[in-house]
């Protein structure tokens, strides 16, 4: 995958993660570089339903499993590196937007 698509896919992936904020997301995404994809939807799907956060945290958690759901098939068939990629390619998308609207 070039640079470019990594990108666009990452471009995706942040304009439907609403409401997440760069800090929910490098939380998720420090456990999926840990853990897998997998593990780290997993982890998304349970603290969504914990009774110990937040609505605002679950909200996150919530967004974050059907968004990476529905791209994983795309996520799972890149290399742990060019997946770390798009991540973070996703994470610079949310906080320009972040601080665009703040």
């Amino acid at each position: 995958m070039t640079t470019d698509e990594k990108v666009e896919l990452a471009q995706k992936i942040a304009g439907k993660l609403v409401g997440i904020t760069p800090s929910e997301w490098s939380k998720w995404c420090s456990y999926a570089r840990e853990k897998g994809l997998k593990k780290a939807i997993e982890l998304a799907h349970v603290m969504q339903q914990s009774l110990s956060l937040r609505p605002d945290p679950k909200q996150s958690y919530r967004t974050i499993t059907q968004v990476i759901r529905s791209y994983r098939k795309e996520l799972e068939s890149l290399p742990p590196d060019e997946l770390a990629e798009v991540l973070g390619y996703v994470r610079q998308a949310l906080v320009a937007d972040f601080r665009r609207k703040n």
